[in-house]
């Protein structure tokens, strides 16, 4: 190696450690405000500043409690300011970065705005797959707008040439419960079997906490079969469900016996 070559080796070398210790340092910066920063003002003005550094933006956990603590202050707009100025990013061509914006504004209640990402992305070259599906269903799901979330699972899959999978399929059973459509949140279970997506237990809590906890035993009991014959594992969620579906039946009898059941997770 020839000492120019070797001079270019080293200079690269120290300029991505001196890279990595700045950016180290801004992210120490910011969490140092997020915990003690009562100016929230100034706190959004830190994190625009912050993310301006490509390995800040890589950091999901410090957006999350970033937008809950203004969401839970009610800074919407604050929320709205934060979010909207990570578009100025290249970043924001990348899927999986799109997909975290659609789900901050979702989790802070701010379905239209997380909506209108999802409508930008192909504006910007960034493809749309079940990935960014997912987050918009969430986001109505999270915003409590039920009915929104069946409603798009009819139109986007075909608009976008998508294939739902099975976390596609478990918000859409968790929005019909929530709405109290057991019977067809119910049926997603044959809609899934005919398309090969094979249900987990998160699919089958979903159902069975809403049918137990709603006077819907035996339909709770069908749904637990139905789990049995998919060779899925019910877990202490499942068995709470049942529990609840008892005592809401006064089958204290039976309820023993859930409760035996229960004490192998212990």
């Amino acid at each position: 190696m020839s000492p120019w070559q070797l001079h270019g080796n080293l200079r690269r070398m120290f300029t991505t450690s001196s890279a990595s210790a700045s950016a180290s340092a801004i992210i120490t910066s910011f969490l140092r405000d997020l915990s003690n920063e009562r100016d929230l003002d100034r706190l959004v003005h830190s994190f625009k500043q912050a993310s301006q550094s490509d390995r800040f933006r890589s950091k999901h956990r410090i957006y999350e409690r970033t937008v809950r603590r203004l969401a839970l202050a009610k800074r919407f707009q604050s929320i709205e300011d934060i979010l909207e100025h990570q578009k100025t990013f290249k970043d924001i061509s990348k899927e999986g970065f799109s997909a975290r914006l659609i789900t901050l504004y979702g989790k802070s209640g701010m379905v239209q705005n997380a909506h209108k990402v999802f409508d930008e992305m192909p504006q910007r070259n960034c493809p749309r797959t079940v990935l960014s599906l997912n987050a918009l269903l969430a986001s109505y799901l999270h915003s409590n707008v039920f009915d929104m979330v069946p409603t798009l699972f009819n139109q986007l899959p075909t608009q976008l040439s998508v294939e739902p999978n099975l976390v596609t399929y478990n918000t859409v059973i968790k929005a019909f419960c929530e709405m109290g459509s057991f019977d067809s949140a119910s049926s997603m279970l044959d809609d899934m079997e005919l398309k090969g997506v094979k249900p987990d237990v998160i699919t089958f809590n979903t159902l069975l906490d809403g049918l137990y906890s709603n006077d819907r035993f035996e339909d709770g009991e069908k749904i637990w079969k139905r789990m049995e014959d998919e060779h899925v594992a019910p877990d202490v969620q499942s068995y709470n469900a049942k529990l609840v579906g008892m005592c809401v039946e006064k089958r204290s009898g039976d309820a023993v016996v859930v409760v035996i059941a229960l004490h192998k997770f212990l």
